[in-house]
């Protein structure tokens, strides 16, 4: 089986609005709704996880409800961080249906309201092979590290450096038992899904992505996803 997890847990701290980013309509319509319609495009999925806020879980239901018919649908309740909610998910998929070891989860951020249907089939024939796969682009810009936000300490080489995206796309089993293996502050520093399989030296693959798959993070993303949503068909 294969399942659709969109993460629209996050209550929007850096944005800074009076509704969580998620909600926020670029090109008349809802953020959330721009990502969830193309998973709802493509039938591999058994089941689509949506991980909301507590507090906006009806409210994201009835928006939902009003663009979208999908009876593979499901909505959750998220935790206090990503990792949280990626867990809260996952562990329900596991509970729910009773996981095997070749089911795979294609997870994805809904603040990338553009991601396209063929990455998320590319991703999962890739996943076929790896096991792990993630979205990322090369960097174009050299890329310094400084460990106090004040002096560069060291830079990378670019032509070795990726910036990663989603969706990530993995054997749910395998991940659940390397997730396990990470000691707490490993899991407590997590940021992505693709962190267990590396902190576990277990390859990830790439996925080339698209620097249109951007990441609305504060409300001058806001700008830059009018643009892109009135220019490209998705």
């Amino acid at each position: 089986m294969i399942y659709a997890v969109i993460l629209a847990g996050g209550r929007s701290e850096r944005f800074s609005g009076e509704i969580p980013k998620q909600f926020v309509e670029i090109a008349n319509k809802p953020i959330l709704i721009w990502s969830l319609t193309t998973f709802s495009s493509v039938s591999s999925f058994a089941r689509i996880i949506v991980v909301l806020p507590q507090e906006w879980l009806e409210y994201a239901k009835k928006l939902v409800e009003s663009y979208l018919r999908d009876e593979r649908l499901l909505f959750i309740k998220g935790g206090q961080t990503r990792t949280d909610s990626l867990m809260k998910a996952l562990y329900f998929i596991d509970e729910r249906f009773n996981i095997g070891e070749e089911d795979i989860a294609v997870t994805h951020d809904a603040a990338r309201p553009f991601v396209t249907r063929e990455h998320i089939l590319s991703s999962i024939r890739l996943c076929e092979e790896f096991e792990a796969v993630t979205l990322a682009v090369s960097a174009t810009d050299t890329v310094g590290l400084s460990s106090d936000g004040r002096v560069i300490k060291s830079l990378t080489d670019r032509n070795s450096t990726y910036l990663i995206q989603t969706p990530q796309t993995f054997k749910v089993r395998l991940f659940l038992r390397l997730y396990e293996r990470l000691t707490p502050q490993e899991k407590a520093a997590l940021t992505d899904a693709s962190g267990v399989f590396i902190l576990n030296d277990h390859p990830v693959a790439i996925l080339q992505g698209d620097k249109r798959n951007i990441k609305i993070t504060t409300k001058e993303d806001i700008t830059l996803a009018e643009f892109i949503a009135q220019k490209h068909s998705y």
